[in-house]
């Protein structure tokens, strides 16, 4: 019977997997034999030691001869030898512990068991127990439940990562002391100083490493970022789960209503739209029928005309011979910034001749062509465009002239060319161009300028719509060719700026394609951000203190005839205003020998004051507020 048994036994223990629970203890057993042998060493070690000294003293007593161990008082000869023995002791027993301490790490286990094909992350539930309980590794950071993803964890500055890797996003201010963590999912992503890698898993010590980000990557064969803020203030909670297909997409969710509403504490956890806020507002609705149709009818007329329009566009394009083409477009109702636009450039002395200008109406093309600015009309494509301004940002007339802003920059890009596509309401310090052909700069696909917004629409790049330049390759021509192909979105959001920001994120991730959004505290191209919220920086522009600015964008600002004003205040309208408003026609008076430029455009700009509270070229305090509630004078 007892052989019966024995015999079951070892058919057990003979079926057992490698890594399972048989193996995993026979290799705890070779790892205690071999931290017993390591501590009989060092034993060894010291009692040869104590024989050693003992030696020493019989020598030299015998050295000096007996008179000399007689004068000697055999009680202090007693005392003094069990000191000595005590401190031997003692040094012997703390040269063992910290040998085992070395050799029983956390880090050296793993190896050791790697060696013998045991795995510390594999057995039952019942085994782990086992193993954890009373073990050092309870004070590890990552147990052995997470190690299958998570092995250590180091800070690093959030300003230092940033400038070591330009991963393109704006990055926000103020970010003195501000830290960032980078998480190691294996041993060997740890960074190769010893004790470092200790310490991102508090083995040893008591708060994680803080190293610089070169060294905290130096093992790195992927990194993957994620960037976080607490938008609206949300308590914020991030589930890290190892162990599953990899996924470059985040799920969000939030305790809110069944159906609709914002955020509700007392209801449970909902996966929810990324434009879903706080407050209930649902920023990226699916299109409907309407605006599906609606889309469709434009991309149709795109797709049946598309062939004859690249032809026609490229002979345009090979006349203005340049690699490198200033991309706008405008109707009727924003000309006078096209003209503002014009006239200044030429005022200042820039080269406009590889500015294309895709007019949506008749009348702006013949004042374009007026001014002497190379144009594309496509009457077909430019039909449902209204010639009317829009009131407001966001209204139905702003959306559709976004098809126009979009088809544009496809176009040109799809027939290589590397462009800069600008909105009018711009004026040029020095030419852009000039900064993006710069051989020093950094290779992106795409650079923008800074909205300044942070609304959650617009994350992560906050990318403003209106000037940006784009490389020629597949990957810019997928971006845009999806932009125009998502016209859907862009009618159901109002926004062409928010449909181009979720592409820019998609094709990075999935494309590899390299977004770049300028600092909007740079003051390389300046908006309207800069504009309405800082002050102390327009003065210096005002003053003629900020002489690195390229370009000033008046973004931000609620309608056409807000952005005429705020131009004559800082000093950079050059339109008379005998042009404003009024077709080709009416200005030349049926006589077309005389350029448009010359009754038009103003060789010193127009200063006139309108409001106190706006920047301004000179003081306007004689001048009413336009915010009654909260404006300041400027100045």
């Amino acid at each position: 019977m007892q052989m019966q048994q024995q015999q079951q036994r070892t058919s057990a223990v003979s079926n057992k997997k490698p890594g399972g629970a048989a193996l995993f203890k026979t290799s705890t057993w070779i790892l205690i034999v071999l931290c017993a042998s390591c501590s009989s060493f060092y034993v060894g070690v010291a009692l040869a030691g104590v024989v050693i000294i003992s030696g020493g003293q019989f020598n030299t007593a015998k050295h000096y001869g007996a008179d000399h161990t007689l004068n000697v008082s055999s009680n202090n000869n007693s005392n003094n030898q069990k000191k000595d023995d005590e401190e031997i002791q003692r040094r012997a027993e703390e040269m063992t512990e910290q040998k085992l301490k070395l050799l029983t790490s956390p880090h050296n286990l793993q190896e050791l068991c790697n060696k013998h094909l045991c795995n510390f992350n594999d057995g039952s539930a019942a085994n782990s127990q086992q193993i954890n309980h009373g073990s050092r590794e309870n004070k590890l950071l990552f147990p052995r439940g997470l190690n299958h993803f998570a092995n250590g964890l180091v800070r690093v500055s959030k300003d230092d990562i940033m400038s070591t890797f330009d991963f393109g996003v704006p990055p926000n201010p103020n970010s003195k002391g501000k830290e960032a963590l980078i998480l190691y999912n294996t041993y060997k992503a740890l960074p190769n100083d010893r004790s470092v890698a200790a310490a991102a898993n508090l083995n040893g010590y008591t708060a994680l490493p803080f190293i610089n980000a070169t060294t905290a990557t130096e093992n790195c064969d992927s990194l993957n970022v994620v960037f976080t803020d607490i938008p609206g203030g949300m308590r914020q909670c991030f589930a890290l789960i190892g162990g599953q297909y990899q996924s470059y997409h985040i799920q969000r969710w939030m305790r809110r209503g069944d159906k609709y509403g914002g955020l509700k504490k007392d209801e449970p956890l909902r996966l929810t739209s990324r434009g879903h806020t706080g407050g209930g507002r649902e920023e990226f609705k699916a299109p409907n029928r309407g605006h599906v149709a609606a889309h469709q009818e434009s991309l149709k007329t795109y797709l049946n005309e598309v062939k004859g329009i690249k032809e026609r566009l490229m002979s345009v394009l090979k006349r203005i011979n340049s690699k490198q083409v200033v991309v706008m477009t405008c109707n009727h109702g924003q000309s006078e910034l096209l003209m503002n636009f014009v006239c200044s450039s030429r005022a200042k002395g820039f080269d406009l001749s590889n500015v294309l200008l895709f007019p949506t109406d008749v009348e702006t093309k013949e004042l374009a062509e007026g001014l002497g600015l190379t144009t594309f009309y496509e009457e077909k494509l430019m039909a449902s465009i209204p010639k009317n301004e829009a009131d407001v940002y966001g209204d139905v007339t702003f959306t559709k002239v976004m098809f126009a802003k979009i088809v544009c920059v496809q176009l040109v890009n799809e027939l290589g060319f590397d462009l800069l596509f600008m909105d009018v309401d711009i004026v040029w310090y020095r030419n852009p161009l000039d900064y993006f052909m710069d051989k020093s700069l950094p290779e992106f696909d795409v650079y923008f300028q800074d909205d300044g917004s942070r609304q959650e629409r617009y994350a992560p790049y906050s990318a403003n719509s209106g000037f940006y330049f784009v490389r020629a390759n597949d990957r810019t021509k997928h971006l845009f060719r999806h932009l125009l192909y998502n016209g859907d979105l862009l009618n159901a959001w109002y926004s062409h700026q928010q449909v181009l920001i979720v592409l820019l994120s998609e094709y990075n991730s999935l494309l590899g394609l390299k977004v770049k959004v300028f600092a909007k505290e740079l003051d390389l191209f300046p908006g309207g951000w800069l504009f309405h919220r800082q002050p102390k920086e327009m003065k210096k522009i005002m003053q003629g203190e900020s002489n690195d600015l390229y370009i000033f964008h008046m973004s931000w600002t609620e309608n056409k005839l807000n952005k005429l004003k705020f131009f004559q205040q800082i000093g950079q309208w050059y339109v008379q205003e005998a042009c404003v408003g009024k077709h080709y026609n009416e200005i030349v008076g049926g006589d077309s020998s005389v350029p448009l430029s010359t009754h038009c455009c103003l060789a010193e700009p127009l200063v006139k004051c309108h409001y106190k509270d706006k920047p301004s070229k000179i003081p306007c305090n004689d001048s009413p507020l336009l915010d009654q509630k909260r404006g300041r004078p400027f100045w």
